[in-house]
């Protein structure tokens, strides 16, 4: 997928002297997040941290009204829940939040006006929220939030129809198509083991999960042989379009 502007946003690719005039220019600085973790047989512990690589770029990179610069995406992430699978790598939740902050408290220093972290993985997001309150309190630097499969629920659903779609899944399996397809073990792909109570909308278990195994013991959720490399595409496309408007109107409210 070619990017629609050819713009230097990688904080990481400019020179000092660019980066302090892009900080104080910019609408948003971005704080992609992933994780290193499992995702069942056919995906790399990469999986959360490719998708958040590439579609914050892609988001910053096909803006035709906001400045964004893209920090170096946070690989490591809070993992606990997978780490009876080998490679999984988590940080304890202190680590993780003073990191981001101490991240802000430069960004603050450089000029940064805002801070927008944009997560992809689901064990990131209460502790991201936490640590974005304490630096706006605290420091003053604005800051937003987006956990991009929010912003996709619908057109997952829509796709997968009754189909679970969460970790490893047809949804996950897609993106990493799309974006780092030599990375998929296509041959190890099937759906995925589950052991807990019937799924029900309407009467959704109560049980937290302490360990992912529990009840997933291939590490994935669903069938990612409905992988579909164009759903992948239309959702990219989509989506970015949605968290575009997003900000925008946010930011008509500051």
């Amino acid at each position: 997928m070619v990017s629609l502007m050819d713009r230097k946003v990688l904080l990481e690719e400019m020179t000092s002297e660019e980066a302090g005039k892009a900080i104080k220019e910019a609408d948003f600085v971005v704080l992609p997040a992933g994780s290193i973790e499992q995702h069942s047989l056919h995906l790399p512990l990469s999986t959360d941290s490719i998708r958040a690589e590439f579609l914050t770029k892609y988001l910053a990179e096909n803006s035709e009204d906001l400045k964004f610069v893209v920090l170096p995406t946070l690989k490591y992430g809070l993992s606990e829940h997978h780490i009876h699978f080998p490679g999984t790598i988590s940080l304890k939740d202190e680590t993780y939040m003073n990191l981001i902050y101490e991240i802000a408290l430069c960004l603050k220093k450089h000029g940064a006006r805002r801070l927008l972290v944009m997560n992809f993985h689901g064990g990131n997001i209460q502790a991201i929220k936490l640590v974005l309150l304490r630096i706006e309190r605290e420091l003053g630097l604005k800051t937003y939030f987006v956990h991009w499969t929010e912003f996709a629920r619908d057109l997952i659903e829509e796709y997968g129809k009754e189909i679970p779609y969460g970790h490893s899944g047809f949804y996950e399996t897609s993106m990493v198509m799309l974006i780092r397809p030599e990375l998929v073990r296509e041959e190890k792909m099937r759906e995925q083991e589950y052991r807990g109570p019937p799924r029900d909308k309407a009467y959704p278990s109560t049980k937290i999960l302490t360990y992912f195994d529990e009840r997933y013991p291939t590490g994935g959720i669903g069938d990612p042989r409905l992988a579909s490399k164009e759903f992948a595409e239309r959702l990219v496309k989509e989506v970015t379009k949605r968290i575009l408007q997003a900000l925008k109107k946010d930011l008509k409210y500051e």
